[in-house]
């Protein structure tokens, strides 16, 4: 038996359009897959990370064909198509062994398990059982399997028909894994990059609010030793000169550092301090880092640092505004005034951050009326806004406090699953007696009408992306057939010597395999591509002009072959061409 497995993990198309997610994928398959690397157990793993949003929808029948084991995370709109996945695979691999976890499974393990017919989730982070977990699942049958998998913290599975959840005491170490796993990521090329580099520096929230799902999912608020930070800033920088994120003309790239509060507020004093002085010794590590992450509105009364995170390349800023009513921050226990959130944002915009507002509607004191009127205000100290009606998540009060519709808008039957794929923030998805779930949409409608909604920026950078990459494939598939049909040639002039000579045989050979190898790399490296074939094409030259007497046919038929390979190299710079007008566009 193989001691080399091969995993998939599957991170779900989203629902409703939610462009942000197509431009910057989340993060925790990236650090499950680098965890698997770096295990020393059982078995070795060969890893893909399957984001569908950027490669479109996973076919199990040909993708996960000879996989040995299957991963899926999602959130809660994309539940239905991650328990499709997993249905689909188990019909029609009943031995392929399934993993499922994230925000939405991890508290809702018996629905997934149920609907989803996976043979485990995982519960809250995973990287440090997500190795001796699948050695045990690829190892194990019947009850012996059952006896390891009680050894596992954190996990839920069903043994007999019943629901087994095993406890997990303490939390991950935040830089349990250093550095995430990019290299895996499917079509991640310089035909096909990132739109930002992702950067993790903190897990966790020193806030209460209640209907966040980041407070349960992690605990604590945790932030990785300053030397890992600067590692991972190396790491993105990298893949930019790859150009395996996207670069503009001036060489900048994106980053959006971390997924949850990176700098803490003021009164959060311990925490703030160490955030401060971390910002001043990204100094020399962030050069033409276009930075964002999500923050406080409160950042505006603190200029030192505002000041530090300018001077660190932080240039857009999600605040989280929420709503503009006293009463309704009060409701959901967002510590903020919206007077003093006027005076933050308007100090933030003076020190030339771009903002876009988060804003919640349908908070418990909302009227139509109020909510257009926050539309009026929000636009006067943001650039860009984010706008979802109240929904209820799992782990959070307002799961079982609000009572679930169904697809229909009417109330939801008992037993029945909710229509997840609805909750997406653009409608009611629980019974409120102001409005229907029609009505609900309809005011959305009006309400975004009148902002100038971050996930329109997204998605024009989406569909710029994706006519780049159409243009730049066809591209490299004619740099490919020109590079290949130039070997053919090569190969058959060579042939043709009536007497081959060992030294520029062996040359050409050498030059052969080196194209052979350019083309290999061609998808990740243009630049290195560029230079081996170069190198390739002084070394078939030089072979030939070794020979003491040149043969006729032989010449000819390398020389149109060397022409060729010119040819392809040319074809590259139009793909530098292409990029460039792209960033202008």
């Amino acid at each position: 038996m193989s001691r080399i497995k091969k995993i998939v993990l599957v991170a779900p198309k989203s629902t409703g359009g939610n462009f942000e997610y197509v431009a910057i994928p989340r993060q925790g398959l990236l650090y499950l897959s680098r965890a698997l690397e770096q295990w020393k157990g059982t078995y070795l793993y060969d890893r893909e990370i399957w984001y569908e949003d950027r490669s479109g929808n996973i076919d199990p029948a040909k993708d996960i064909q000879g996989v040995d084991l299957l991963m899926v995370t999602a959130l809660i709109n994309e539940a239905p198509r991650a328990y499709q996945i997993s249905r689909t695979a188990r019909a029609l691999y009943p031995e392929l062994k399934i993993i499922g976890g994230g925000p939405h499974m991890s508290p809702l393990f018996e629905e997934a398990l149920r609907f989803g017919q996976f043979d485990v989730i995982v519960q809250r982070e995973g990287e440090d059982i997500i190795g001796p977990l699948s050695d045990v699942l690829l190892t194990y049958k019947g009850s012996d399997l059952y006896r390891e998998l009680r050894k596992i913290p954190g996990i839920a599975y069903l043994e007999d028909g019943h629901v087994v959840q095993t406890s997990r005491v303490g939390l991950v170490a935040p830089n349990f894994v250093e550095l995430p796993d990019f290299e895996h990521i499917r079509d991640l090329t310089t035909a096909n990059p990132l739109a930002a580099g992702l950067m993790e520096t903190v897990r966790g929230c020193v806030e209460k609010c209640t209907y966040c799902q980041v407070i349960q999912q992690f605990l604590g608020y945790r932030m990785v030793p300053r030397e890992v930070e600067h590692k991972r800033l190396a790491q993105l920088r990298k893949l930019a000169e790859d150009g395996l994120i996207y670069t503009s003309r001036d060489g900048r790239f994106s980053v959006f550092v971390s997924d949850d509060l990176h700098p803490p507020p003021l009164r959060a004093v311990k925490y703030r301090n160490e955030r401060f002085e971390r910002l001043k010794g990204w100094k020399g590590h962030t050069e033409g880092m276009w930075m964002i992450c999500q923050t406080r509105a409160e950042i505006g009364q603190d200029p030192e640092l505002a000041s530090a995170m300018w001077e660190a390349g932080y240039r857009m800023l999600y605040a989280g505004v929420e709503s503009s009513s006293v009463e309704n921050l009060k409701a959901v226990r967002k510590r903020q005034d919206p007077s003093q959130v006027h005076k933050d944002l308007v100090r933030l915009n003076e020190l030339g951050f771009a903002i876009a507002a988060m804003t919640i509607i349908g908070l418990p004191y909302d009227t139509e009326e109020g909510i257009m009127e926050m539309a009026d205000w929000v636009r006067t100290v943001s650039r860009y806004q984010t706008a979802n009606w109240l929904t209820p998540l799992p782990a959070t009060s307002n799961w079982e406090a609000l009572a679930p519709l169904d697809a229909d808008g009417s109330l939801l039957p008992e037993g029945k699953m909710r229509p997840y794929h609805l909750y997406t923030g653009r409608q009611l998805v629980h019974q409120d007696r102001r409005w229907s779930m029609q009505e609900s949409r309809e005011l959305y409608g009006r309400y975004t009408g009148k902002l100038h909604p971050v996930d329109s920026l997204y998605e024009r950078t989406f569909r710029m992306f994706q006519r780049n990459w159409q243009s730049r494939t066809a591209i490299i598939r004619e740099t490919e057939r020109a590079i290949s049909s130039a070997i053919e040639e090569i190969k058959v002039a060579l042939d043709s010597l009536p007497n081959r000579r060992t030294y520029m045989e062996q040359r050409v050979s050498l030059a052969v395999d080196d194209i052979k190898g350019a083309l290999e790399v061609l998808p990740r490296r243009v630049g290195d591509f560029e230079q081996r074939v170069s190198t390739a094409l002084v070394e078939i030259r030089g072979a030939f002009d070794s020979l003491p007497q040149r043969k006729l046919d032989a010449e000819q038929r390398v020389s149109l072959a060397i022409d060729e390979i010119r040819g392809a190299l040319e074809t590259l710079a139009k793909i530098r061409t292409t990029s460039s007008a792209s960033s202008t566009s």
